[in-house]
C-alpha cells in the first residue's frame, strides 16, 4: 500500500511537470491567465502578423515608386492618407534603406518567437528580455515616426498607423510578461490586472492628436460636410 501510494506521488509529480511552469506560476487574479508564455506568443503571432503585412506593402510600394515615380499607392485615400509623401520623405528611410525592411526583419522575428512560445517552447527569461530590448527600440522608433508624420511631414499613412497600433501592444505586453518573470512584486500585478487602460488611453491620446493637429486642415471640413 505504501508503494502504490508513493507511486502515486511520483506520478502525480511527473502529470505537473507536463505543464508550463510559466502557467502554474501564473497570477490566478488575472483574467484568461493572460501572461503566460503561450499567451503571449498568441498576441505576438497576431500582431507581428498584421504588422508584418504592413510592412510587406510599404515595402512594395517602394519598390513600385522606384520604378515609376508616378505611381500611386493603393493607400493614398485623401489629402491627409498618402503613403507616397511618407515613403518618399527623407523620414522614411532614416538608416539608409526604406524603413519598412526594418519592419520586415524585426517582425518575422517577432512572428517566430511567438509562435514557438505558443507551441509551447519554453524559452530562457533573458531570451524574453532579448526581445523586450529589440521591442523597445521598435516602440521609441515608432512614436518618433508617428510625430514626423504628424507635425513635420503632415501627413497620415495608413499601413504606418497599422504597424504603430500594432508594435505599442506588443511592447507593453511583453514587458509586463518580463517584469512577472523577473519580480512577483505587487504593483507588477496591479499593472498586469490593468492591463488593458494604457494600450486605450495610448490608442485614444493618437486619435485626440491627430484630430487636433489636421483639424483646420481636413476634420473641420470633414465633420462640417457630414
Amino acid at each position: 500500500m505504501r508503494e502504490t501510494a508513493d507511486a502515486g506521488t511520483v506520478d502525480h509529480a511527473g502529470d505537473d511537470a507536463v505543464f508550463d511552469d510559466d502557467e502554474r506560476s501564473g497570477s490566478p487574479d488575472i483574467g484568461a491567465r493572460v501572461f503566460t508564455d503561450r499567451w503571449i506568443g498568441v498576441l505576438l503571432t497576431v500582431l507581428s502578423a498584421v504588422a508584418l503585412v504592413a510592412s510587406f506593402e510599404l515595402s512594395l510600394d517602394k519598390i513600385r515608386l522606384l520604378e515609376n515615380p508616378d505611381y500611386t499607392p493603393a493607400c493614398n485615400f485623401s489629402i491627409l492618407m498618402s503613403c507616397k509623401s511618407v515613403i518618399n520623405s527623407e523620414q522614411g528611410a532614416v538608416f539608409g534603406f526604406p524603413n519598412p525592411y526594418l519592419g520586415l526583419i524585426g517582425f518575422t522575428i517577432l512572428v517566430t518567437v511567438g509562435v514557438a512560445a505558443a507551441s509551447r517552447v519554453a524559452f530562457p527569461r533573458w531570451y524574453w528580455v532579448g526581445a523586450l530590448l529589440g521591442l523597445t527600440f521598435a516602440v521609441g522608433f515608432v512614436h518618433w515616426l508617428a510625430f514626423q508624420s504628424i507635425f513635420v511631414i503632415q501627413v497620415l499613412c495608413p499601413w504606418c498607423m497599422v504597424v504603430w497600433a500594432t508594435t505599442v501592444p506588443m511592447f507593453w505586453y511583453t514587458l509586463l510578461h518580463v517584469l512577472g518573470k523577473l519580480t512577483p512584486a505587487g504593483w507588477v500585478r496591479a499593472l498586469q490586472r490593468w492591463h488593458l487602460v494604457p494600450v486605450v488611453v495610448w490608442y485614444l491620446a493618437i486619435a485626440g492628436i491627430i484630430l487636433w493637429a489636421f483639424w483646420d486642415f481636413y476634420w473641420a471640413d470633414f465633420f462640417a460636410n457630414l
